[in-house]
């Protein structure tokens, strides 16, 4: 009987072994279809210091699942707005090799800082991560190397808006208090998306799109996660920045291949918005829009 277990254990390994040889990204049948989900809702974790610093930051357990979704061990994985080194970690716990891009200094510093920290010495992976402007350091990637681009970037100069709205009109609100707001303006330099209006942002992400494009392998992935997002001020009640972002890497070359809504109402507070005269919604979730360069 415990012969006839282990023939079954064995065989059920080797069909594993073989589903994973493949797949481009290593996953057997059952692992591709427990990913298949269109809305994700179970990634919350603790908030550590370098969040609250940054204040604009994804959790490990996305990187971990786009990463193992979308490219295999070895492949090599970019984030041209790196922040505080989310990606570059996940990627390099995941036996990929990071490439990083960050503007700030002095993100570029907490980045690198968080990523050494993070090396198990064991691990043979590497990473390279670059400051400057992502524009200008994509030309130091070689050609059609990336298999996977993540990254979070900023939505234009929504930061400035959402600054002097905490500021000036929300100091006590749920927004702030209890969603734990820290979004702040992460530099003042021209370059910097986050400083510029939504029409030259998208100007410039299209410029970003065709460098990334021409680092990307054929059949690899782009993947953006984005927020949609308000401009009250300018009478603008819904910027509709998924689509805009998906619409500027198709004309960079990419296919709009897929999008997932990253469900973060367990995560924030219903805050009042347009009381009594005007009804919105709470935005509490993000969208992953998924770009591919095809074969």
């Amino acid at each position: 009987m415990g012969e006839i277990i282990d023939n079954e254990i064995e065989s059920q390994k080797f069909k594993e072994a073989e589903q994973r040889d493949r797949t481009f990204n290593g996953m057997t049948a059952r692992e591709w279809t427990l990913n298949s989900r269109s809305v994700w809702n179970d990634l919350s974790s603790a908030r550590k210091k370098k969040h609250l610093n940054h204040g604009a930051t994804y959790p490990e357990k996305l990187c971990d699942r786009v990463i193992s979704m979308y490219s295999k061990k070895g492949d090599t994985i970019l984030d041209p707005f790196l922040g505080t080194g989310t990606t570059i970690i996940s990627a390099i716990n995941n036996d990929r090799y990071g490439i990083g891009i960050e503007l700030s200094s002095q993100y570029f510093n907490i980045a690198n800082q968080e990523i050494q920290s993070s090396i198990n010495l064991l691990r043979t992976t590497t990473f390279q991560v670059y400051n400057g402007d992502c524009e200008e350091q994509l030309n130091n990637i070689e050609d059609a190397k990336i298999q996977l681009t993540l990254t979070s970037p900023p939505y234009a100069d929504l930061i400035h808006k959402v600054v002097d709205d905490r500021n000036n009109r929300h100091k006590n609100s749920a927004f702030v208090y209890e969603n734990n707001a820290t979004t702040k303006v992460y530099s003042d330099l021209e370059c910097d998306l986050g400083n510029m209006p939504l029409e030259i942002y998208k100007e410039k992400v299209v410029r970003i799109m065709r460098k990334i494009y021409s680092k990307t392998k054929p059949g690899g992935y782009n993947v953006w996660v984005v927020k949609d997002f308000r401009d009250i001020k300018n009478k603008i009640p819904y910027v509709d920045l998924h689509s805009a972002i998906a619409e500027c890497g198709s004309k960079a070359g990419f296919v709009y291949h897929d999008l997932i809504i990253w469900d973060q109402n367990e995560q924030r507070s219903l805050v009042l918005l347009g009381y009594p005269s005007v009804f919105y919604v709470n935005q509490n979730h993000s969208y992953i829009v998924v770009l591919r360069r095809p074969k």
